[in-house]
């Protein structure tokens, strides 16, 4: 993960729990320990996704304290609205068949993820609350699935707005 100038690598496990909404994320930082994100997709439709845990604490903490804090706070109430659209698309696709999606479009609640396939990379776009798009880059497609998702603003409007996650995606055997 890369945020404004430090890239923490951790190693990380997930589950999606459909019943209460809600993806956890176990991440286990060397030399700091297990720490716990969650995202709170259930009023997804209405007022967005919301982070909690220990490991979100820690990313707003580094956020607040910086100097172009209000745009990188605004970047990460985007990827959590975004990231919460992608599992409710997921979820909802999973056990019905409701037309979401459309040609470039895919609709939660009122608002819209626009999506598109290019150089082996499935793109999703949340425009977010400041009116700039969020990106969710799955890449190196498979049958299985992505192996990779990055995840960044399309246009940082300064330098020192550094605010970037990338995920590896492997299943245990």
């Amino acid at each position: 993960m890369k945020l404004l100038s430090n890239t923490t690598l951790f190693s990380y496990e997930s589950i999606n729990d459909i019943e209460k909404k809600i993806w956890k994320m176990g991440v286990d930082i060397p030399l700091h320990g297990s720490e716990l994100l969650a995202l709170d997709w259930s009023e997804i439709e209405n007022s967005g996704a919301k982070f909690r845990g220990n490991f979100s604490r820690r990313i707003y903490v580094t956020l607040r304290n910086h100097e172009k804090s209000k745009e990188n706070l605004n970047n990460l109430k985007d990827f959590a609205d975004g990231f919460g659209q992608l599992i409710y698309l997921k979820e909802k696709m999973a056990v019905a068949n409701t037309p979401l999606c459309s040609f470039e479009k895919c609709t939660v609640g009122n608002k819209e993820l626009s999506w598109s396939f290019s150089d082996g990379h499935l793109y999703f776009d949340y425009v977010g609350r400041a009116g700039k798009p969020m990106r969710f880059d799955f890449s190196v497609l498979s049958e299985q699935g992505p192996e990779k998702i990055s995840i960044y603003p399309i246009e940082n409007s300064s330098k020192s707005n550094n605010f970037k996650l990338e995920l590896f995606f492997n299943n245990c055997k």
